[in-house]
């Protein structure tokens, strides 16, 4: 067995694979409000959007990553 194989997720690689999930998720309750007139989903999507938007820039700018070799 390699060892990728047996690899555990870091805290900052599922931050990043959930925001990208919540502003993915969140553009389709924004579109779907917007086109059924439901203000209230279309805030809601809109702030679920800023929530990712929010860690994705977190994970950016401010995380260093750790050293890693490249396999």
């Amino acid at each position: 067995m390699k060892d990728y194989e047996n690899r555990k997720l870091t805290k900052s690689e599922i931050a990043g694979v959930s925001a990208a999930i919540i502003m993915f998720l969140s553009i389709g309750m924004i579109m779907g409000g917007s086109a059924a007139g439901n203000d209230n989903l279309f805030f809601a999507g809109a702030g679920f959007f800023s929530l990712g938007a929010v860690i994705a820039l977190y994970l950016l700018f401010k995380h260093k990553p750790k050293d890693v070799e490249d396999f």
